[in-house]
């Protein structure tokens, strides 16, 4: 996922499948605790982008997260094989 815009798709797909919400401008720096999206419906989110990705997001991981740039990062580093 080089592309930025990636993430805000997806993100974007995922609140709607999830929770039926729509997004019309999302950014990297969008805080996603703005979203007006409750715990669970994060939690699902979350596990609708695992099951896109192919992937495990760690919870330790996912607390740090606050804007949409930094969930893409974290993307990208579970994404590299480990050394």
């Amino acid at each position: 996922m080089e592309n930025p815009d990636n993430i805000l798709s997806l993100f974007s797909k995922a609140a709607f499948e999830v929770n039926g919400k729509t997004f019309d401008k999302l950014l990297p720096s969008t805080v996603i605790a703005s979203l007006g999206m409750d715990s669970v419906a994060l939690m699902e989110l979350i596990g609708y982008l695992e099951e896109q990705l192919h992937l495990r997001l760690p919870d330790e991981e996912l607390s740090k997260v606050q804007t949409l740039a930094d969930l893409d990062a974290l993307i990208q580093r579970m994404r590299k094989p480990a050394l």
